[in-house]
């Protein structure tokens, strides 16, 4: 490639780009973004040999949140590296990268490397373009995933749809889990070349709706709640790519979060929000409906026509400064599972046809599911091991948030925010529209030695934690239960084992050893409930829970061990609550109080912790008073 295809700027005459060392040789000089390593292998898949250069008469210029780029200047000089000896295809990628043409122009100049003059090829900024295309703050991960997304959708171009009305726009969301897969795949530095790219795609292609219908007719009572089930997460799915590409620097994450976990968050509010007009576009249109000759990409289509109705950009700043004022940091990364279902507890062992709505979800990946729940860990959950080649079981419908794939295993934390997961957790509750279930918290211990240990916990302490985060409520008699363990829905298990905390190793790569898996306590007894809940006192009692006690998990006993004392107990006080005295209150609070100044390495709280600490005693004392209530009686 030469500079005879780079366009004229401002009069300036275009320069012979015959600079290399040999015919397909070419040396370039950086200055910004490229100056890093990693990024050079990300982008080029190998190290470059460089050198340290200064380009004399050009002043380096970087922008509060952009990239950095040069304008002539005659007294100005810019200090960085040539990388060497780059091949044609990789000046073409890095062309791609800085999108020559538009935000850069590819020029020829010379470079001191040492006491020699050098010529080779740099990147000149278009201002124009550059203030246009970045006026948020933007990182490199941004542009990254820009450039293979651009990739992504060359590929996708040339794929042969047979329907013009079919737009690129739609490929992309109904291929967009293989897409993400491919992006994540080159973030950690694993090139995926175009062939298996194409296949990827190809493996991708959506149920023939029509021939489903006809091959397995006793679908057909389902189908249309679960074509509208789909098209409410093409239109979710939507709002969070549009979030994403619009407001980056709002969305962005540390790399050790699940890097869509924010924009998630916004996607359930913002169609929450826009709910009853979503639900309305979806009547008029038939999307409940099998409709005779439309095809699942028909669907999509429609789906999307809908988010370009109702979706404002505007109303998205707004919600960004919402989130901005209310987020705040802990020391802990977060992450939650959250279970569904009309027949509750029976789910998992569901008669054909009991749910009259999904069948138990029996027919989720027939309506190809998993690919438009991938961002919320979408699957069905039958608390059991599924077989290799099983593609359909009854169960639950669960949202393992912040489980990026589900074949593996593989999952990062959502964020570290206690507001900002009670928050998501309620408006996907309010999202979904499908009674909830039970709910699992996730807590990323981090530090210099383990929080879970063999130590035991403390029978009041047990109570306590059921008072915050269980289901206490009379039965038809009047009788007072805690219908978690009462019920036997923590019995996750042919061994009847309640399974009420679990340690873990969270992997968030293939192939990643178990050293340098992440631990994690997930707490598995907590009722996900339908009304609006503050959950963000809960997971902060949790947290200060387990680093005040460091205590072991409450979990599936191996084949021929008794039950824990602890498993005994719940059974028990499940069956009957008993109220506690202050006193053992007062110590369940101080442990929360302990271990969140142990999280926080303080000597004392911040306010917003007292403010919960306070919340967590006023609620443990009504619980409380409820409970010796009905045991009077």
């Amino acid at each position: 490639m030469n500079n005879s295809a780079v366009p004229k700027k401002n009069g300036e005459r275009k320069k012979s780009g015959k600079h290399q060392r040999n015919n397909d040789k070419f040396d370039l000089f950086v200055y910004g973004t490229l100056l890093n390593d990693h990024h050079v292998e990300l982008l080029l898949h190998r190290k470059v040999e460089n050198v340290p250069a200064v380009l004399y008469h050009y002043m380096r210029i970087v922008p509060k949140g952009g990239f950095a780029f040069l304008v002539k200047r005659n007294d100005a000089k810019t200090n960085g590296r040539i990388l060497k000896n780059l091949t044609k295809e990789e000046i073409e990628r890095i062309d791609s990268f800085e999108d020559e043409g538009h935000l850069y122009f590819r020029r020829s100049v010379y470079v001191r490397v040492g006491e020699k003059r050098e010529r080779c090829m740099t990147y000149i900024g278009n201002i124009s373009a550059l203030n246009e295309s970045f006026w948020n703050e933007v990182a490199f991960e941004d542009r990254f995933g820009m450039f293979i997304e651009k990739k992504i959708d060359g590929i996708l171009a040339e794929m042969d749809t047979d329907r013009p009305d079919i737009t690129r726009r739609v490929l992309h969301e109904l291929m967009s889990s293989e897409a993400d897969s491919i992006i994540q795949s080159h973030f950690e530095g694993n090139y995926i070349c175009n062939y298996i790219m194409i296949q990827a795609f190809e493996d991708a292609k959506p149920p023939n709706l029509s021939q489903l219908i006809e091959t397995t007719p006793e679908v057909l009572p389902y189908a249309g709640n679960y074509m509208r089930l789909a098209c409410q997460h093409i239109v979710f799915n939507q709002f969070v790519e549009l979030i994403r590409h619009q407001f980056p620097d709002a969305v962005r994450l540390s790399h050790q979060y699940f890097r869509h976990g924010l924009a998630v968050l916004m996607g359930f509010i913002y169609y929450n929000g826009k709910k009853a007009a979503i639900n309305k576009l979806f009547e008029e249109k038939e999307l409940d409906k099998i409709v005779s000759g439309r095809s699942y990409r028909d669907y999509a289509r429609i789906a999307i026509d809908i988010v370009d109705i109702v979706y404002h950009k505007k109303e998205i700043k707004e919600l960004v400064s919402f989130i901005r004022r209310k987020w705040y940091s802990t020391p802990t990364p977060l992450g939650a599972e959250l279970e569904f279902s009309y027949l509750g507890v029976n789910a998992i062992n569901a008669a054909p046809g009991a749910d009259k709505v999904y069948d138990s979800f029996y027919w989720f990946t027939d309506f190809d599911l998993l690919r438009r729940t991938w961002r919320l860990g979408g699957h069905v959950d039958s608390h059991r091991t599924i077989l290799a080649g099983q593609r359909r079981h009854r169960g639950f419908f669960e949202y393992a948030l912040g489980r990026y794939q589900i074949l593996g295993d593989l999952s990062r934390p959502l964020f570290d925010c206690p507001w900002g997961m009670s928050l998501l957790i309620n408006e996907a509750v309010k999202f979904l529209d499908i009674p909830p279930h039970s709910l699992h918290i996730s807590l990323e211990l981090t530090g210099s030695h383990s929080h879970i240990t063999d130590r035991p916990h403390k029978e009041e302490h047990l109570a306590c934690l059921m008072m915050l985060g269980g289901d206490i409520r009379p039965d038809a008699n009047g009788k007072l239960r805690e219908w978690r363990v009462f019920n036997n829905e923590l019995d996750t298990n042919f061994q009847k084992s309640i399974h009420f905390s679990d340690r873990k190793c969270h992997f968030s790569k293939p192939e990643q050893e178990q050293s340098e898996a992440s631990e994690v306590m997930e707490y598995k007894f907590l009722r996900l409930h339908k009304e609006e809940t503050d959950y963000e006192c809960l997971i902060i009692g949790l947290k200060g829970y387990q680093r005040g006690t460091h205590a072991r998990p409450v979990s599936i006993r191996k084949k021929g061990e008794p039950e824990m004392p602890e498993q005994i107990f719940l059974r028990k006080w499940a069956a009957k609550p008993q109220p506690l005295d202050k006193t053992a209150i007062n110590d369940f609070l101080n442990t929360v109080e302990k271990g969140l100044l142990e999280e926080n390495k303080a000597r004392r709280l911040e306010p917003r912790k007292i403010k919960v600490l306070e919340k967590l005693g006023k609620y443990l004392s009504a619980r409380n008073k409820m409970i010796a209530e009905y045991e009077k009686r």
